[in-house]
């Protein structure tokens, strides 16, 4: 696959940059630090515009709203925040917990939000008040995978424990359990069309489910070490993967089977598609953000 090295931490030592999302106009991408920060990025030239502190801790989060013009963020100082993307601004109005938030999901349908946390409680809120709306109990460790179906009305939710929920938004009740195993969760990506949860696994694997029907199911042993983030593209065709073992993968999803394997330097922290669908970026503990642009045909290849 082409690569692109869109930005690269210049301090001695490198700042991993811990999460990533991009801007629904496809012009911005902001980076999430284990050092607190978020740098937004041009996503043409990789070139820093803004900086946000404010945080107190690693940022596990962050994405921006459905104009663009704002960006919300979680970190494991306990507190999720909301941001003016043009001046930098925080605005009034911070979610708190009693331990650290973990993830982060939004729904731009319903304006809401849901973020999970080190102790297991989901948080669902509004992203215009940024008030609590209920809290949902719903693992017993952390939480460390959030995505809401297309129109906001059903969320699922997976953790450390094993499991994986499927939630009613508006009743705030279980739907049903999508999947329960012993190997902690570590990733999830939902497809476009909310037919298939994906979902990757301390020891490599990824399992992918049906939402309407749990028998419905197929796996693949994709990494030889904990898949830390996942992403289906908006068509709905690919899924890339990251993990700790320093590879991203690229997997066709009408065929099952695997595209392309890229080898780094270090462990990918997290993945993310362009809006266009025609390239993704990713960021690793070496504190690089990457853009890179898939095979045009379907056929296997290692960089």
């Amino acid at each position: 696959m082409e690569k692109v090295v869109l930005y690269s931490s210049s301090r001695a030592k490198s700042t991993p940059l811990n999460r990533i999302s991009v801007d629904p106009k496809g012009k911005r991408i902001a980076c999430g630090t284990i050092d607190a920060n978020i740098i937004l990025l041009s996503a043409k030239t990789g070139k820093p515009q803004r900086a946000l502190s404010g945080h107190g801790a690693t940022i596990s989060s962050i994405a921006f709203t459905d104009a663009g013009t704002h960006l919300l963020s979680t970190s494991w100082d306990k507190t999720t925040r909301i941001w003016q993307c043009a001046d930098g601004v925080q605005k009034k109005g911070v979610l708190k917990h009693s331990s650290e938030f973990k993830v982060m999901t939004i729904n731009h349908e319903t304006s809401k939000g849901a973020v999970g946390t080190r102790d297991g409680t989901v948080k669902i809120f509004s992203i215009d008040t940024m008030k609590c709306l209920r809290n949902i109990l719903a693992h017993k460790l952390d939480v460390s995978g959030l995505a809401f179906t297309s129109t906001g009305s059903q969320l699922v939710t997976a953790s450390w424990d094993g499991s994986v929920k499927l939630w009613d938004v508006g009743s705030f009740e279980l739907v049903k359990n999508l999947l329960r195993q012993k190997k902690r969760v570590r990733s999830i990506a939902l497809t476009p069309d909310d037919s298939f949860i994906h979902v990757g696994l301390h020891d490599g694997v990824i399992r992918s489910v049906s939402l309407g029907n749990i028998r419905n199911r197929y796996e693949k042993h994709a990494h030889s070490d904990i898949v830390s983030a996942l992403a289906v593209s908006p068509s709905g065709d690919y899924l890339i993967s990251g993990s700790w073992d320093r590879t991203i993968k690229l997997w066709n999803l009408s065929e099952k089977k695997l595209v392309a394997t890229v080898k780094l330097e270090t462990g990918v922290t997290s993945l993310a598609w362009a809006v266009k669908g025609d390239r993704f970026y990713s960021t690793d503990f070496s504190g690089s953000l990457t853009c890179w642009k898939p095979p045009e045909r379907s056929e296997s290849t290692s960089t």
